[in-house]
């Protein structure tokens, strides 16, 4: 970016020098090509402003998310779910009307919100099992069950 900064100011002082010159032709011939060449300069410097301007807009573009998306992030607060299973719960004072829910903390990371979907609760270990289909991650919440005896369950049917 700075490159084309310098570029535009060398365009700019070069189109002005010229300019000065142009003062002190007589020749006809001369003095066109003069004129020819304040123009390029001219259409140099206009096309290094207007990447300039374009290189700027993304820039605002970009802080703009960054900012939207730190934002964003002050509405959760990691939790632990127990059985070492954490997600991204939205704050009850931070809803803003919406439910609470949980994002998905591999999402969440990079910088996106993605809200997991509950699947099912497993009936071998009892935990929930959550899925975000953003990223096909699968979790599973709640404390880990200890496994039931199946041959003690068949005894006492």
């Amino acid at each position: 970016m700075v490159a084309e900064v310098f570029a535009g100011i060398s365009a700019i002082k070069s189109a002005f020098d010229i300019a000065k010159g142009l003062k002190d032709i007589d020749d006809a011939a001369r003095r066109n090509a003069a004129i020819i060449e304040l123009q390029e300069k001219i259409l140099t410097a206009q096309q290094a402003q207007s990447e300039l301007i374009e290189k700027i807009r993304e820039l605002e573009h970009k802080v703009a998310v960054f900012e939207n998306w730190e934002t964003e992030k002050q509405r959760y607060a990691l939790t632990d779910f127990g059985g070492g299973t954490f997600a991204l719960v939205l704050k009850p004072d931070k809803a803003n009307g919406e439910p609470v829910h949980r994002l998905c903390p591999t999402c969440y990371e990079k910088g996106q919100k993605s809200i997991l979907q509950f699947e099912f609760v497993s009936s071998l270990s009892g935990r929930e099992k959550w899925k975000c289909h953003a990223c096909n991650s699968e979790f599973e919440f709640g404390p880990r069950q200890p496994p039931q005896n199946r041959s003690a369950r068949a005894v006492m049917r």
